[in-house]
């Protein structure tokens, strides 16, 4: 039982982009040559929810609690689409997050960069992201 989890809880971390660093930093000291300047985040949406993780990744992490907004995630078709009508949030499938080298992170028109956005809601008593 001992070890790390499976999947994080992204929004249960208070400076969440301090972990993701971390993770970041792990990656280049576990490939030779690798500095950690030289890395940069790649994150793929997968198609399994929390409870589906079976094991963690080799390298990096997954991630889940994250939430669309104004938009939906469609595993059928593996991307963003529009939100069904009268639905504002959407839960976003399991994320895997690694470290690649620059040079090797590819982009293509079908990337979207989206920034993660945590904000206080006192309702939940914490952080959401």
């Amino acid at each position: 039982r001992g070890g790390r989890p499976k999947s994080y809880w992204l929004p249960g971390f208070s400076n969440g982009q301090g972990f993701l660093t971390a993770m970041l930093q792990e990656v280049s000291r576990s490939r030779s040559g690798w500095a950690l300047d030289d890395v940069v985040m790649f994150t793929e949406v997968t198609k399994f929810e929390e409870s589906d993780v079976k094991e963690a990744p080799v390298d990096g992490i997954y991630v889940h609690g994250l939430y669309l907004e104004g938009a939906a995630w469609s595993k059928k078709e593996n991307t963003i689409v529009d939100a069904p009508p009268k639905v504002l949030i959407a839960p976003l499938p399991v994320m895997y997050i690694t470290g690649v080298l620059k040079s090797q992170k590819k982009v293509d028109y079908q990337t979207y960069e989206c920034p993660v956005y945590f904000r206080f809601d006192p309702r939940k008593r914490g952080m959401t992201a």
